[in-house]
């Protein structure tokens, strides 16, 4: 059983292996740009051994999506932005400085983990040319973070902290900079504390906007 047990894991560790080298291949030439061959050269395999673990090249890219949902929701749960979770009462008298303070955390994260960095490269270069990864691409960097930003929009507007508006409008105010200040680093990675500069700016001119004043 224990024997067994060995051979389990290094299955399963090749598994992964291929996964995340693939990933890193794929991310840096697309899909069409990789060969099966380059990823068992990449994990130290023969080709003929990764098709033990995987029947083709589109289920290790399949996996990889699978994969990248799981990772992406995690972080976001980390980084104070739960996707799937109900914003009512989670950010009561939430300041600008705490505002600030989250998002750009997250921001960090996706730009600076070299695993959430690779995905993103991947799911913008195969968003027109695969179907599922142009699905999971709108509904990780588009539609949930716009259900989530107009829900505790929401919250903070009928609980008197924001002005008066359109939730989902504010929701866009908020997020386009931040959408647009990421593919910018990805193009020039030399701007990133240029860019962390913009987004602080950015999110504490939109608090200045939307907040109620005080008095």
């Amino acid at each position: 059983m224990e024997k067994l047990s060995k051979e389990a894991t290094i299955i399963k560790n090749t598994k992964e292996r291929i996964w995340q080298e693939a990933l890193t291949l794929f991310s840096e030439h697309g899909y069409d740009g990789v060969s099966v061959k380059e990823i068992a050269q990449a994990v130290g395999i023969k080709d003929s051994s990764l098709y033990n673990h995987y029947k083709s090249k589109q289920e290790i890219f399949d996996t990889i999506l699978i994969e990248a949902a799981e990772i992406l929701n995690e972080a976001n749960d980390t980084y104070l932005l739960p996707l799937a979770l109900e914003t009512e009462g989670l950010y009561v008298d939430i300041s600008a400085e705490d505002l600030t303070e989250m998002f750009v955390d997250a921001f960090i994260f996706y730009l600076t983990d070299e695993t959430a960095s690779k995905i993103r490269k991947l799911l913008v270069s195969e968003q027109h040319i695969q179907k599922f990864a142009g699905d999971l691409y709108n509904e990780l960097f588009f539609d949930s973070p716009m259900h989530y930003l107009t829900s505790l929009f929401n919250e903070l507007i009928q609980q008197g902290t924001f002005i008066k508006a359109d939730p989902y409008t504010t929701a866009m105010h908020f997020y386009a900079p931040m959408h647009f200040l990421i593919r910018r680093c990805d193009i020039r990675p030399d701007l990133v504390q240029e860019n962390l500069t913009y987004l602080e700016n950015h999110i504490q001119q939109f608090d200045q906007l939307y907040r109620v004043d005080p008095k």
